[in-house]
């Protein structure tokens, strides 16, 4: 009895100690990142702030220099052992799409993010919800 009882205290503690924390990752995330981007774009044209008060700014600077910015809401939450980011009422942006839906965080380390859209949250079954971000901390 004594060994189930240790044996279950230390299955909980290795779960406590394990199990990655949205808090944490929530937190992390707090500030300006650099959108990385795969086309021609320089570093630092597409950028997004994270508040910590659930608003994401994501400002668009493009070589005409006419700035276009967008704000939406996000949320980080966790759904088994995944993190996961949710944005919601993103707006289009010339040459680029909403943020809308729910991000899988692949890596949040050092001063890298990468997350990837899995599904539209309005309509898990919607096609075309894949894509990449790649976000790097603004110094």
């Amino acid at each position: 009895m004594k060994n189930k009882i240790s044996l279950f205290i230390l299955l909980i503690g290795l779960t406590l100690v394990l199990m990655p924390s949205c808090k944490k990752v929530a937190d992390e995330i707090v500030g300006t990142w650099d959108v990385m981007t795969f086309d021609t774009r320089p570093e630092g044209s597409i950028q997004i702030t994270f508040d910590g008060n659930s608003t994401a700014i994501r400002i668009l600077n493009p070589d005409s220099g006419s700035m276009k910015v967008d704000s939406c809401t996000y949320e980080v939450i966790q759904k088994g052992a995944k993190k996961r980011i949710i944005f919601r009422d993103s707006k289009m942006l010339p040459g680029c799409d909403a943020l809308n839906g729910i991000y899988r965080v692949d890596k949040v380390k050092n001063d890298v993010i990468m997350a990837t859209r899995i599904e539209f949250e309005d309509d898990p079954t919607r096609g075309g919800a894949f894509y990449r971000m790649e976000l790097k901390r603004k110094n």
